[in-house]
């Protein structure tokens, strides 16, 4: 697949955050050709320059409208691909999620309905368990069973009703998941993108974006029981010392008030 590669103009975009876990890629991909709604692109945006999603990205060639973002491997740089995703995006409503969460057959559809400029959509996810994690991982199956998720002790089994007509009134204001939202590109410009002093894991691409969002007049949409999406079980290392470095750090950005990041789409410093 050629990396520069470039489309047509898209109705949405979808980015998908990915390291070098080429199982978990796979899973996402197969619930991607399952979208009802198939007029979209993918940007894969990849924190490292490795080769290990090639002979995916080539299988899927023809299928799926991929574009392959990378770059050197110098650390968590996550905000920084997503300010190339925005750039090289063919869409301007995009969606953001990570690279171990499948995706619900409307999912693409739900969020090209409710994008709109000045506000942001938000979604939850249900985490799934290590034995339904497996199954699909390994291809033995593409989407969860309800009934298996509780035997298996799935937690948040409750977010996978899918409830598309669910009037507003009945959603509280729900928290930004990095791994779950969806964005205009006019708001991301608005707010000079992704701040990329946040690089580590855990903590900065959603709280840090959920704050000045607000800051700016941005307002709100909840895609909970609309836009659904499954969380692959994986090993979670402790990353307390690197959030609470985070969080000092947003309570410092904090104190100027600008609902716009210097080490943004453009650089402001």
């Amino acid at each position: 697949m050629r990396k520069n590669e470039h489309f047509c103009r898209m109705k949405i975009t979808l980015v998908i955050s990915v390291y070098k876990d080429v199982e978990a890629l796979t899973a996402v991909l197969r619930t991607a050709a399952l979208q009802t709604f198939n007029d979209f692109d993918i940007i894969i945006s990849q924190d490292c320059d490795s080769d290990c999603f090639d002979q995916l990205l080539e299988a899927y060639q023809g299928k799926l409208k991929i574009k392959h973002l990378q770059q050197s491997d110098e650390g968590f740089l996550k905000n920084r691909m997503l300010n190339k995703a925005i750039k090289e995006a063919a869409s301007d409503k995009m969606v953001f999620i990570d690279g171990d969460c499948i995706l619900h057959p409307h999912f693409i559809e739900q969020y090209e309905r409710c994008i709109n400029p000045g506000v942001i959509c938000m979604g939850r996810r249900i985490d799934l368990d290590p034995v339904t994690t497996h199954m699909i991982k390994s291809g033995k199956t593409i989407y969860p069973g309800f009934f298996s998720m509780i035997k298996n002790k799935t937690t948040r089994v409750e977010e996978s009703f899918y409830l598309p007509r669910l009037s507003q009134r009945f959603h509280s204001i729900p928290k930004l998941l990095g791994c779950n939202m969806g964005w205009h590109r006019s708001d991301l410009i608005k707010l000079n993108g992704f701040d990329e002093d946040y690089n580590y894991p855990g903590y900065g691409e959603d709280t840090d974006m959920a704050w000045r969002a607000q800051m700016a007049g941005i307002g709100v949409f909840s895609v909970r029981y609309k836009a659904i999406q499954y969380h692959l079980d994986h090993e979670r290392p402790n990353r307390e010392k690197e959030v609470s470095k985070s969080q000092l750090l947003f309570e410092e950005k904090k104190k100027c008030s600008d609902f716009r990041c210097l080490n943004g789409l453009e650089k402001l410093q």
